[in-house]
């Protein structure tokens, strides 16, 4: 039931994330096709919803520099396939002499391989959809224009808001980093290996999250780019993207901590019970750390919850897993505090005091 109540969770914020993108997909798409057959005069201007789907369609998950891409290699195709075709006609080995001539038109721009795919499957289209002589020849360059040009100016100048995904994405990745905190201390309170174990798994399942977070902070400037409206908003997108980092860090130090956590339950340690108390203390500091940076507002409260943590650090942590969970509980202590915006040297220096130093 858990299973299913998460599953459905993560269908409904996907659909929350993208519902107006589709819906501006669907919109442009329809008048592309408006705009070639009604204002330019093209009785079936099929390339034309096409290319502004295919621009606008990746724009939903990607970065605006791919929908560039690919109305690029999308024209560059239709192009070289039109004029080719009409030279040399259609044919098996015409259909080679396209593709290569138009992936070889596509490197002229020093892309990747999404143009150079892009622009050979255009080239294919063109080459077997209609013979050369109709009325569709060249036509359908310009089309594919129109369908380019509209998915971009869409893109350009109704985007989404340029912070809602990165906000929503640090959400997440910090909730799961204090879920992870929370789930090893109560394993080891415990004493549950196999609880150990299923938070290990789940620590274990964070880097692709933390991958879309950082497409989606580098989506965010590039849409203060191109949208004026959206500049203000570049200030707390660098803000984020420098927490972006550390936080990667920290989820690779939660890793590492939920797998000698487990192998200390494994090989029966007994870790002190101040480490336990310690790591939940940190789940919670977190969670302060999560709202601040995904609701815009100053993260003193955090340094204060992660600087009062690293006061109450133990000196020994009870065994030698146990003694590399404490290290790696350092280790993120400075990752989450320069995520906080705190200097790394500064923060290195308040995560080394235990309760045993005379400064701490």
């Amino acid at each position: 039931m858990d299973r299913l109540r998460g599953i459905a969770h993560s269908r409904s914020r996907r659909l929350r994330d993208s519902g107006l993108p589709i819906l501006q997909c669907a919109l442009a798409a329809g008048l592309a096709f408006l705009v070639a057959r009604d204002v330019v005069g093209h009785d079936l201007p099929f390339f034309a919803p096409i290319a502004c789907v295919l621009v606008l369609g990746v724009s939903v998950t990607n970065r605006l520099r791919r929908s560039v891409e690919l109305a690029v290699g999308v024209s560059v195709g239709v192009a070289v396939g039109d004029l080719i075709v009409v030279v040399i006609g259609p044919g098996w080995w015409q259909i080679s002499v396209v593709v290569g001539l138009a992936l070889l038109a596509a490197l002229l721009f020093d892309v990747g391989a999404l143009l150079l795919n892009q622009a050979a499957v255009s080239a294919v289209l063109i080459a077997t959809l209609q013979p050369p002589g109709t009325t569709a020849a060249f036509s359908r360059w310009i089309d594919t224009l129109i369908g380019a040009a509209i998915g971009l100016l869409t893109a350009a100048t109704l985007p989404s808001h340029p912070l809602t995904r990165a906000r929503r994405g640090l959400d997440a990745l910090l909730d799961e980093l204090g879920a992870v905190l929370a789930g090893v201390a109560d394993a080891l309170e415990a004493g549950d290996t196999d609880a150990a174990a299923a938070v290990l798994e789940r620590a274990r399942a964070t880097q692709g999250r933390v991958d879309a977070l950082a497409d989606a902070v580098d989506a965010g400037f590039e849409i203060t780019t191109i949208a004026p409206l959206r500049r203000r908003h570049r200030g707390e997108l660098a803000r984020l993207r420098a927490a972006v980092r550390p936080v990667d860090l920290a989820l690779r130090n939660a890793r590492v901590l939920a797998r000698r956590a487990h192998a200390s339950l494994r090989d029966d340690e007994r870790p002190d019970a101040d480490l336990v108390v310690v790591l939940r203390r940190l789940a919670d500091a977190v969670g302060v750390l999560r709202h601040e940076l995904t609701t815009g507002e100053s993260t003193d409260g955090a340094r204060v919850a992660l600087l009062d943590t690293a006061a109450v650090v133990p000196a020994s942590g009870g065994g030698y897993s146990a003694e590399v969970v404490l290290a790696q509980l350092r280790s993120m202590l400075v990752d989450l505090l320069v995520a906080a915006g705190m200097d790394r040297e500064d923060a290195v220096t308040a995560a080394g005091r235990s309760r045993s130093d005379p400064e701490g």
